[in-house]
């Protein structure tokens, strides 16, 4: 058993191989013996944890029970799943999500994410109450949409829709707030960080031009999507996190505090000052809940008196899908394949000279991203809504890498971050109509605009060390074997689909479980890492097909040409 100021890990050696790799990072302790760093249980391979082989910090200050939840509200659906400490899923709660579309917006009503919020916590606790399981569910963490955001009144009712993150109407409010504000160089000052099109800030420039001066005077709080699922649970709508916050373009990310030289964007000095005041408080320490379930939710559904779960700080999804891919340190990508197509990375510093995305993780690091908007709905575009999927896949396998010649363009919606501004579905030579090229030259697309994301996080001073892969698109075996081999790398699959949901429910667990050792006096910490260990599951390695490695090469450059 390894010594107690390992933290309680146990190593299970499978071979002299794993033996030798564990042991070329190691520490001195005090009595002079070498052990191994805890950062070697941190990069050990996560096949290794998945198998039980390494042991996670225990949990000490929860039962050994406890049910955590985690909520993912998405402008595609809600997902809510409920896991025991194992990572097992003992619920799982789905609902549509209905967006305003209607002359290029794209917007919620908060009433449905009000109801969504109920309906999600009813029917997990049914389920729950079926697997005998209710009484144990002590907390839950929310996941959703970043850069979304809506205003409410003081009874937490709708003053205007939440406008969401692929939003096509916001370029040219963002590029008037560039302006007023005296350009990219001046905001990286106010900032140390991004403003990007879809950040909420651009919601605001757009609100002076279209929202009435009545509904600016109704407003109690502008609140990203996270904080007002948030809200609509606990009844605090006066609390966002960092991680939210940083999706809006207002917040510093060094002080990690709003910052009201931003405001400058909108030109009425009545509404910079309403702005700020309809600012919540942003929430810092992840370890406090910002609420439990309001009566109301907990009555509704069927919840014992004094069972009432702690909701804590919210992650904007792409936060949460890093965490949920077990990408909690620096060098650690999390691609998440949704609606939108994602690539993540965490961080110890903003990136440099790059115009990624950065934002803030709740518990300190960066978060890297580049968010493409065409995902699964350019899938949906090409194929329809329910194609025969296990039929495509197997026919899509016997054609060669390329499509046997074919390749396309996968711009449903625009992607300003790579020069294109209006939508662009071209194919080439020319639209094939048989299902299962149309599919795999489309899943090549997908995994070369991922590889231009990657090489994006490279160029800004990445130094990739590990690829996890979720989302409901890699489902299919041959994505993941397409992007191993158009990246030239091996990627990790993740045992769960629903990446940012688990991540949500890993940082309520950290949260949940360093507030009951505080509580008990424990001094040891738990970290945000220790809870992916307990939660975070993996299939195992996906590897390049050697064969079609060149091809791809060949693919990707055209690709990127055509860009241009």
């Amino acid at each position: 058993m390894a010594d107690k100021t390992l933290e309680r890990r146990i190593i299970v050696l499978l071979n002299i191989n794993e033996l030798d790799q564990l042991w070329k990072s190691t520490r001195t302790h005090k009595n002079g013996k070498k052990a191994p760093h805890r950062d070697a249980f941190i990069h050990y391979p996560p096949s290794l944890f998945s198998l039980g082989c390494v042991m996670a910090e225990a949990i000490l200050g929860l039962p050994s029970s406890a049910v955590i939840t985690g909520w993912d509200f998405s402008t595609g659906s809600v997902k809510a799943l409920a896991f025991d400490l194992q990572g097992n899923v003992l619920a799982d709660v789905r609902f549509p999500t209905d967006l305003w579309t209607e002359d290029g917006v794209s917007e919620l009503n908060l009433m449905l994410l009000e109801g969504q919020a109920r309906a999600t916590t009813r029917a997990l606790a049914a389920q729950l109450r079926d697997e005998e399981r209710l009484n144990d569910w002590l907390a839950g963490g929310i996941s959703a949409t970043h850069h979304s955001a809506g205003r409410v009144d003081n009874w937490g009712n709708q003053v205007r829709r939440a406008i969401c993150w692929n939003d096509q109407t916001l370029a040219e409010y963002h590029k008037i707030g560039m302006e007023r504000l005296g350009g990219a160089g001046r905001v990286a000052e106010i900032l140390g960080g991004p403003y990007a099109v879809r950040y909420s800030l651009s919601h605001l420039i757009k609100d002076e031009a279209t929202l009435s001066h009545e509904r600016w005077l109704n407003t109690y709080k502008i609140l990203l999507h996270g904080p007002l699922a948030g809200g609509y649970l606990t009844g605090n709508f006066d609390a966002t996190s960092i991680s939210s916050a940083a999706s809006t373009g207002i917040m510093n990310f060094e002080k990690n505090e709003w910052a009201r030289p931003m405001l400058d964007a909108i030109a009425n000095p009545e509404y910079r000052e309403l702005a700020w005041n309809q600012l919540p408080k942003i929430h810092h320490d992840y370890t406090t809940p910002i609420g439990v379930l309001t009566e109301s939710i907990a009555l509704d559904a069927g919840l014992p008196n004094g069972l009432r779960p702690a909701v804590y700080p919210t992650l904007d999804d792409q936060a949460a899908g890093l965490v949920g891919g077990g990408a909690t340190d620096s060098g650690h990508v999390a691609v998440i394949l949704g609606n939108s197509a994602v690539v993540n990375s965490s961080a110890g510093a903003a990136p440099r000279n790059s115009n990624l995305d950065a934002m803030k993780l709740n518990w300190g690091p960066w978060l890297w991203m580049r968010c493409y908007s065409n995902g699964a709905q350019f899938l949906d575009r090409v194929l329809g809504k329910n194609p025969d999927w296990a039929k495509l896949e197997a026919a899509a396998r016997q054609l060669s890498a390329g499509s046997n010649g074919v390749s396309v363009l996968p711009f449903v919606l625009t992607e300003p971050s790579i020069g294109i501004f209006k939508p662009r579905v071209e194919w080439f030579p020319n639209e094939p109509t048989d299902g299962p090229t149309r599919y795999r030259a489309s899943l090549e697309s997908l995994a070369f605009l991922i590889a231009l994301g990657v090489k994006e996080h490279e160029n800004a001073g990445q130094k990739i060390t590990r690829i996890t892969v979720s989302g409901g698109i890699a489902r299919s075996e041959l994505m993941l074997e397409i992007l191993a081999s158009v990246l030239n790398r091996e990627v990790e699959r993740l045992a769960s689909d629903e990446g940012p949901a688990l991540g949500a429910a890993v940082l309520a667990l950290a949260g949940a479980e360093q507030k009951a050792r505080r509580e008990k006096g424990i001094t040891q910490p738990f970290t945000v890492a220790d809870a992916v260990q307990h939660l975070v599951k993996f299939k195992g390695a996906v590897k390049p097909r050697s064969e079609w490695v060149a091809d791809y090469q060949k693919g990707l450059a055209e690709f990127s040409e055509r860009l241009k």
